[in-house]
């Protein structure tokens, strides 16, 4: 009775261990995915998505670097300055160049909207482009903070292995 006790406990030691041991593969949410998580952020005003030939001529960016991308301001930009950008680099893309890029941007929206627009100009203030692996963002919108959190934990529940960078803190 006691060595068939015995092989039991070994037996599910045995099994405890291998079960501790493996690895649980999260599924790496789309940047649709993330971008649908945003829209009910509170206050987000209508978004649309811009379309490539105003990206590349707004941004300058060749969009063969981006694995996947996500570029939305609101609806009416005259009105409100949100907006939201997501992208996954490609291999072998510069990760500094598009942050650069995107840094220049919040500078442009913020010294842009800075005289006559208190409101949109506050929306800038304490954003920043963000790094997390191969992904790159930027959010501007009254609810950073919110926002930033969704797109955080998104890429934290994920795949992604990295800590998040901030890379520009604006003042």
């Amino acid at each position: 009775m006691k060595k068939i006790l015995s092989v039991i406990i070994c037996a599910a030691i045995c099994l405890c261990c291998f079960a501790s041991c493996a690895k649980t593969e999260k599924e790496v949410q789309s940047l649709t995915e993330i971008y649908t998580g945003l829209e009910g952020v509170e206050n987000m005003p209508e978004m649309e998505i811009m379309p490539d030939a105003l990206i590349e001529t707004l941004f300058g960016f060749d969009l063969s670097d981006f694995e996947e991308y996500i570029f939305a301001e609101a609806a009416d930009p005259s009105v409100n300055a949100d907006t939201i950008i997501l992208i996954k680099l490609a291999d072998g893309a510069d990760l500094n160049a598009t942050c650069e890029t995107l840094d220049g941007y919040l500078q442009s929206v913020a010294d842009n909207t800075q005289s006559y627009s208190p409101e949109n100009y506050a929306k800038t203030k304490g954003n920043a482009v963000c790094v997390l692996g191969d992904y790159v963002y930027l959010i501007i919108t009254s609810n950073y903070h919110e926002a930033r959190v969704i797109v955080d934990n998104a890429l934290h529940n994920s795949n992604v292995d990295s800590a998040i960078q901030t890379l520009v803190n604006p003042e």
